[in-house]
């Protein structure tokens, strides 16, 4: 089965034409099969009177219900002229033409799906009811990885957050012998989509590891498990060496890429420095 073709456009509610604020409260589908789909929260109110908390219930509810009737009348119109795509495009494009109103759309989109229903009940829940999938981002992906790697060792590993009540540096490896902290590792992604934000991210370190070590909480082996850039040259390469060089030659921390691999990774990890305090 081919996929259909939808253009949608999210309906929201927007009283306050002045501070730009709105709810999400529909989904409008057009699909190149004919069908012209809609879904309005109809049922919940809450959820906007509190974001909306100095406008009177009666006023969202009313002018809702009368929006709702004059879109189901739009969308029968609309399905009345199945058949006829240049017609339902122009229904389509009035509804959402960019208006001074407390019921607006936004800009259309455009999807494929097997389903159009299943694809308008997905967005709805995207939009009006945030089901987000969350997809894990590369360092999150790492963590998880270096998490797996961990248990190989026979230490106990916690996530703590070093440093005193002016200091506050959260790590999610730290391996601690009574109150001495042997170790602490923090895996990195500096695989971003420019060298400014590479250098950003690695100042960023740079000040977590210079005030833990101002003020006596750094840990005895500071390891980073770092993911380079996929380009091999180029200035993110070059930010990425100058990031990492800085913190092995300031700090005395350890960076152990990820290309390294989980043995190698492992037996360096389990090697203690000779920076490394007894």
């Amino acid at each position: 089965m081919s996929a259909i073709i939808c253009n949608y456009a999210v309906l929201r509610f927007q009283p306050y034409l002045d501070t730009g604020e709105f709810a999400n409260l529909g989904i409008i589908m057009l699909c190149n099969n004919g069908q012209f789909l809609q879904r309005v929260e109809t049922v919940s109110r809450k959820r906007i009177t509190h974001f909306f908390d100095k406008l009177p219930t009666k006023v969202f509810t009313q002018a809702r219900q009368h929006f709702v009737t004059e879109l189901k009348r739009t969308a029968d119109l609309a399905n009345h002229h199945k058949g006829q795509l240049d017609v339902q495009l122009r229904i389509f494009n009035d509804l959402v033409e960019p208006r001074e109103a407390m019921f607006r759309f936004s800009k259309p989109g455009t999807l494929a799906a097997k389903d159009p229903q299943i694809a308008l009940d997905e967005l709805f829940n995207r939009y009006v009811h945030h089901d987000f999938k969350h997809i894990a981002t590369p360092e999150e992906q790492l963590t998880k990885h270096v998490n797996h790697w961990l248990r190989a060792l026979n230490r106990s590993y916690t996530e703590q957050t070093l440093g005193n009540d002016i200091v506050r540096v959260k790590l999610p490896f730290v391996w601690q012998e009574g109150a001495h902290i042997r170790q602490a590792i923090k895996p990195l992604s500096f695989d971003l989509e420019d060298a400014g934000r590479i250098i950003e991210k690695g100042d960023k370190w740079l000040a977590h590891l210079r005030r833990l070590k101002l003020s006596n909480n750094a840990p005895d082996d500071m390891v980073f498990i770092s993911q380079s850039p996929k380009a091999k040259t180029g200035p993110r390469q070059r930010a990425y060496k100058e990031i990492c060089q800085e913190i092995e030659n300031d700090f005395a921390a350890r960076i152990l890429p990820e290309h390294l691999g989980q043995h190698r990774i492992l037996k360096e990890v389990a090697t203690p420095p000779s920076y490394a305090g007894n």
